[in-house]
């Protein structure tokens, strides 16, 4: 065998930059924080059985929602340049 490497079309590809990981460890650090810090508040803010399912589950859904858009946005710039 060959020592050069072939892809199935028999293109040249060079490699690209290195994606920036470190942001989206921070991102999602950053949403455990938020969940915690910003829970009572989401307590305080919707009375109820409403508010329970509001600050358990909608507030840590919203800020990983959050989290991946940025991201996305991220991989975005980072792809085009």
């Amino acid at each position: 065998m060959s020592s050069e490497t072939n892809t199935l079309l028999s293109r040249k590809e060079t490699p690209g930059r290195r994606y920036p990981l470190f942001v989206e460890r921070l991102l999602l650090i950053l949403v455990v924080i938020g969940s915690i810090v910003l829970h009572p508040k989401v307590l305080e803010m919707v009375d109820g059985v409403f508010g329970t399912v509001v600050a358990w589950c909608g507030l840590p859904l919203f800020l990983l929602l959050c989290a991946e858009l940025s991201g996305r946005i991220v991989q975005a710039l980072h792809s085009d340049s």
